[in-house]
C-alpha cells in the first residue's frame, strides 16, 4: 500500500466529511435549506452596487426578493462587472475578487464572470462533497495518481488555468504531489505532446476527471498517430507496452478506478466511446458545474445528481413561463434554470435545461438535457440544438462526431454545414430532409433563402474543429461537443480556419 493509500486517503476522508454531512442533513428539507442558502447570499452581496439598485436588504423573503430582482442574463450585468474590472469597489460582487473566469465552451461569445471567496467556496465544497461519496462507495486508492482536466494557459485571460485551482490550499497540499502535471507550456502542439506523455507514462493511474470526454479521446488518439516520435521521450520501461502493435489502453492504465466527464446530450457519444476504452474504470457522468456556478453533484448513494441546494438559490422555469422554487419541483417535469449565487449574479437565467427525474430524501434529482438558448436562426428558421440532434442520432453513426454551423459565405446564399467523421454518402441527404421536417427551415429552402445543408468528411473531424476552438481562444479541457453550434461569430471563427488550415 503507498502512501496515498495508507495516508492521505483517511486524511481526504476526515477534510470532506464534514461538509459532505452538512450537506446530507440538508436534502431532508429542501425549502428550508434554500430559505437559508438564501439569505446567507443576500447578507454577502446587499451592499454590493447592483443589490443596491434593486433596494434589496439581508431579510428579504424569497417571495419579496422575486419580486425586487429582475430575471437578468450577462449582457443586464455586463456593465457591473465591467466597472468592477475597472476599479469600483464591489459594483457586482462582494469581496475580494480572486479571478474573472472566462466562460469557454463553444455556444456563445466569451463572458468573464467575477470570481470571489463565496463563489470559489461553493466549487470547492462541491469537490469535498463529490470526493467523499466516492471515497464512501467506490474509490479503494492505492497511489491516489489523479489527472485533473488541464489546458494550455490563455494569452491574455487573468481566469483559472485549470481544475487544480479549484481545489483551494488544503486540498491542494493533500493531493498536489499525486497529480499528473505537464508543464505548462502556451503552445498547443507542444503542449498536447507533453500531456500526452504525462498521461501515458503514469502507469498508476487511478483516477481521471475531464469535463468532455472528446478531450480525452483526443489526447489517446494524438498519442496512437504520434507515438513513434514521442516514444523516445518517454521512460524506458514503459517503452515496450506502449510500442505494442495494438495498443490497449486497458493495460496502460490498469489500475484506472474512476472516469468522471459529461455523459449527457452532444457528449454521450464520445463517453460511451471511451467507456469502450477504460473498461476497467467507473465511467461516472459530472453534475452540472456552469461557470457561473456550481449547480448540480453527482451522488453513489443518491443514482444521480443532486442540486447543491446550501450553496446556490435555484429557481426552475417551465415551457409556460412559470417559475417554481426547488420544492415545487414535479417529477418528470422539464425546465429551464434560474441561480442566484454569492458571487452577486442574482436571478441569473443559466441558459440550461434539466429534468426532474425523482428524489432523493427531500430533494429533487436533477439531470442536464441540453441548452435553452442553442436556436440558430440565419433567415426566421429557428432551428434548435436538440431538433438538430434527434435527426443525427437517427442518422448518423452511433459514436460519430457531428456538430452542425451556420454558414454565411461572401458570394451565394446562407446554408447549413455538417461537420463530420461519418463518411456515409447519404448522410447530406437524411440531414436535409429532417431539417425540413421545421415548416420554417423548409419554406426558407422553397423561398431560396437557404442554400441545402454542405457536408464536410474527414477521419479526424472532432480534432479539427477542437483545434479550430481553442485557436479562437477557448479552453481545450472545456470544449463540448455540440450538435449545433448557433453562434454566427464562432462558426466564422471554426469555418475560416478550418477552410484555411484544417481541412486542405
Amino acid at each position: 500500500m503507498s502512501r496515498f493509500g495508507t495516508l492521505v486517503t483517511p486524511l481526504l476522508r476526515a477534510y470532506c466529511a464534514p461538509r459532505a454531512w452538512r450537506f446530507a442533513r440538508a436534502l431532508d428539507d429542501v425549502a428550508t435549506t434554500q430559505r437559508r442558502t438564501l439569505a446567507r447570499i443576500l447578507r454577502a452581496v446587499v451592499s454590493t452596487g447592483y443589490a443596491s439598485s434593486l433596494s434589496l436588504r439581508a431579510d428579504e423573503t424569497p417571495d419579496t426578493f422575486r419580486t425586487k430582482a429582475p430575471i437578468i442574463d450577462y449582457a443586464a450585468i455586463e456593465p457591473w462587472i465591467a466597472a468592477q474590472r475597472s476599479g469600483q469597489i464591489a459594483a457586482l460582487a462582494a469581496g475580494r475578487i480572486r479571478c474573472y473566469e472566462p466562460t469557454s465552451g463553444s455556444s456563445g461569445e466569451i463572458k468573464r464572470i467575477p470570481y470571489n471567496d463565496a463563489l470559489l467556496g461553493a466549487f470547492r465544497s462541491t469537490f469535498a462533497i463529490w470526493t467523499h461519496d466516492l471515497l464512501r462507495h467506490v474509490l479503494r486508492l492505492r497511489s491516489g495518481r489523479t489527472f485533473l482536466s488541464v489546458s494550455p494557459p490563455l494569452v491574455g485571460e487573468t481566469g483559472l488555468q485549470d481544475d487544480r485551482e479549484y481545489l483551494g490550499g488544503v486540498l491542494q497540499s493533500l493531493l498536489g504531489r499525486f497529480l499528473v502535471t505537464p508543464p505548462r507550456l502556451r503552445d498547443p502542439a507542444a503542449f498536447r505532446d507533453a500531456l500526452a506523455c504525462a498521461l501515458v507514462a503514469a502507469h498508476d493511474l487511478e483516477i481521471v476527471s475531464v469535463w468532455n470526454p472528446s478531450y480525452l479521446l483526443i489526447l489517446l488518439e494524438h498519442f496512437e498517430v504520434h507515438r513513434e516520435r514521442l516514444l523516445p521521450t518517454l521512460p524506458a520501461e514503459r517503452r515496450a507496452l506502449l510500442s505494442a502493435d495494438r495498443l490497449s489502453w486497458q493495460e496502460v492504465w490498469p489500475s484506472l478506478q474512476l472516469v468522471s466527464c459529461w455523459t449527457a446530450e452532444a457528449a454521450a457519444a464520445p463517453a460511451r466511446q471511451l467507456a469502450r476504452c477504460l473498461p476497467q474504470a467507473l465511467l461516472q457522468g459530472k453534475g452540472l458545474l456552469a461557470t457561473e456556478a456550481p449547480i448540480t453533484v453527482p451522488l453513489i448513494e443518491a443514482g444521480g445528481a443532486l442540486p447543491l441546494i446550501d450553496e446556490v438559490f435555484l429557481e426552475l422555469e417551465d415551457g409556460q413561463g412559470g417559475l417554481h422554487l426547488l420544492a415545487e419541483a414535479e417529477d418528470g417535469a422539464e425546465y429551464a434554470l434560474l441561480v442566484t449565487q454569492a458571487g452577486g449574479l442574482l436571478r441569473y437565467r443559466l441558459g440550461d435545461r434539466l429534468r426532474v427525474c425523482g428524489r432523493h430524501r427531500d430533494t429533487p434529482l436533477l439531470e442536464f438535457i441540453g441548452r435553452a438558448d442553442a436556436v440558430s436562426d440565419l433567415v426566421g428558421e429557428k432551428i434548435g440544438e436538440a431538433f438538430v440532434a434527434r435527426i443525427l442520432a437517427e442518422n448518423a453513426r452511433a459514436d460519430a462526431f457531428c456538430t452542425v454551423l451556420p454558414r454565411l459565405p461572401e458570394v451565394g446564399r446562407p446554408r447549413y454545414c455538417l461537420l463530420t467523421d461519418d463518411p456515409n454518402p447519404e448522410l447530406a441527404r437524411r440531414l436535409e430532409e429532417g431539417l425540413s421536417q421545421a415548416f420554417r427551415y423548409r419554406e426558407a429552402r422553397l423561398l431560396a433563402q437557404l442554400d441545402a445543408v454542405e457536408v464536410r468528411v474527414r477521419p479526424d473531424m472532432r480534432r479539427c474543429v477542437h483545434d479550430a476552438l481553442i485557436a479562437s481562444g477557448r479552453k481545450a479541457g472545456d470544449i463540448k461537443d455540440r450538435a449545433l453550434i448557433p453562434s454566427l461569430e464562432i462558426a466564422r471563427q471554426v469555418h475560416l480556419r478550418s477552410d484555411r488550415r484544417l481541412l486542405v
